[in-house]
């Protein structure tokens, strides 16, 4: 009977947080480029550190080369993090003759992306960066959407959407595992309460950086975008903002392995331990109960303790507003054929869910 309550308490808890998250997103505003909006003077600074990824670059610098702003207000910084194989040598050839392109190399005491990154921002020449990753694909109007966003709004972060692409079962999977994690960042987002963001789209004033001590956390490997983000939340909750706009979307790609998405995912996993933000935390615990709560009547029905009716049910409460989520975020984001694989994940997403939280987190207590 106590269970039972218990489930019935954090059920509904859960209901209610992604009924809310729906809410936050539907009242978010699209935004457009109007040309007609005088806008203020901003320089951007786009930051994108690499290693070993010289089969990603000629892709990479193609949507770059593209964009549709204004070459004389932004430039491209790439950083080097100690390339193995021919990267810089090959991004210097694609760059060459292109002014406001140039590539920064690591020193050999300093390594990982969170150093990349903070070289990127120190030898930045710009007031508003802008963060990518080198496997990324860009929108030719994606700096321009997010010039004149800021321009309008003056921000102090912003949080832009990233959509995970795949061709395979497997890959559209994990892009649509992906979807639900970039709908719940926006529904946050449009609450005033967001939670999460990502380091592959992700906006900020380099003033407002500089105001920290250690903005992204550098003792923890992962996790250079949340820790940043809750930074931000602590000194300026009503300027962080939620870019809507298609315009804006970045593509990467989804993992080719099982075992490359479980390492990826643990890891995500296992930085939530050093989260000291109550809507992170908060939710972070409901959606790890919730799952566990459903693979415990997965075998209380096995065991024929619980029926198949409620175990239906139990389903139901969880899945009605996972799926409203994902379909109101993936129809704007034209992501409807990702849609068809919402019955299977729903089936295995939260044997996953418990697995990677449990790991990452013993992961992390072992370090």
């Amino acid at each position: 009977m106590v269970s039972e309550i218990i489930s019935f308490i954090f059920l509904s808890l859960y209901f209610f947080l992604i009924s809310v998250f729906i809410f936050g997103f539907i009242q978010l505003k699209s935004f457009s480029v109007n040309k007609k909006i005088k806008k203020n003077i901003v320089k951007i600074s786009v930051l994108i550190p690499f290693k070993n990824g010289q089969i990603n670059l000629p892709l990479l610098v193609s949507g770059l080369k593209t964009q549709t702003l204004d070459t004389n207000l932004y430039e491209i910084i790439f950083i080097n993090d100690h390339s193995e194989d021919k990267s810089e040598t090959l991004l210097s050839d694609l760059i060459t003759d292109i002014p406001n392109f140039r590539i920064l190399s690591l020193q050999n005491e300093k390594n990982g992306k969170k150093q990349a990154l903070k070289e990127g921002i120190r030898k930045a020449e710009n007031e508003l960066i802008v963060t990518s990753d080198a496997d990324c694909r860009y929108q030719k109007k994606w700096l321009e959407t997010i010039y004149n966003y800021y321009s309008e709004h003056n921000p102090k972060m912003i949080i832009a959407p990233v959509i995970m692409t795949g061709t395979t079962f497997f890959g559209r999977l994990q892009a649509l595992d992906f979807l639900s994690l970039a709908a719940s960042a926006a529904g946050a987002a449009g609450i005033g309460h967001p939670i999460m963001c990502n380091g592959a789209n992700l906006v900020y004033e380099k003033a407002v950086f500089n105001e920290f001590e250690d903005a992204m956390y550098m003792n923890e490997i992962s996790g250079d975008d949340v820790f940043l983000l809750h930074n931000f939340k602590k000194k300026y909750p009503e300027k962080i903002h939620y870019l809507k706009s298609e315009d804006a979307v970045v593509y990467t790609k989804s993992e080719k392995t099982f075992n490359k998405f479980s390492k990826q995912r643990i890891r995500w996993a296992s930085k939530s331990s050093s989260y000291t933000d109550f809507d992170t935390i908060f939710v972070s615990i409901i959606v790890f109960i919730i799952n566990l709560i459903l693979i415990s009547a997965v075998f209380l029905t096995l065991f024929k303790v619980l029926t198949f009716n409620n175990l239906f049910i139990l389903f139901l409460i969880k899945f009605i507003p996972d799926i409203i989520l994902l379909i109101t975020f993936g129809i704007y984001f034209k992501q409807r054929k990702l849609l068809f694989y919402i019955p299977f994940l729903s089936i295995i997403h939260p044997f996953y869910i418990v697995f990677t939280g449990i790991t990452g987190l013993l992961k992390k207590s072992k370090q």
